[in-house]
């Protein structure tokens, strides 16, 4: 029993002590920041995180979702945000009626990478969904079966 209460309380410091460092602001470089700033001036919500040397911004611009990574001094090396179905490349939505004609568009998002553009779409039909990773030439590169 005494071995139990132990490791018990040995278990709720653990999630105590992680809980306050994934909550410890991080120290985002000034050029971080501005670059963010200058970018994005209207930004709302935002929120930093840490990972090794990148610095991840995410935030919304009047509605639209943005996730954006950066480096120490400020470039920006991946940007991932929401568009609206219309906004897909004409050979995304090709593939899609062609490929995929028993299931709606719903969610969007763009990602550039680099000098790589993705489309992420979440795709709903009555039996499933579906998210697919297309190409800006609306070739599948990913399926996720939900």
């Amino acid at each position: 029993m005494k071995s139990l209460s132990f490791f018990a309380g040995i278990l709720l410091f653990t999630i105590v002590a992680n809980a306050q460092k994934e909550s410890a602001p991080i120290q985002v470089p000034t050029e971080v920041t501005a670059s963010l700033k200058k970018m994005f001036p209207e930004t709302t919500g935002l929120e930093w995180t840490q990972k090794k040397e990148k610095y991840k911004a995410e935030f919304k611009v009047a509605k639209t979702k943005h996730k954006v990574w950066l480096n120490k001094t400020g470039t920006v090396s991946k940007h991932q945000y929401e568009i609206k179905k219309e906004e897909l490349p004409k050979a995304v939505t090709e593939t899609i009626n062609k490929e995929y004609s028993t299931y709606t568009i719903h969610d969007c998002e763009r990602t550039d990478n680099k000098d790589i553009t993705t489309y992420k779409v979440e795709l709903k039909s009555p039996a499933d969904k579906k998210k697919v990773n297309f190409g800006s030439d609306g070739k599948v590169i990913v399926k996720e079966e939900d």
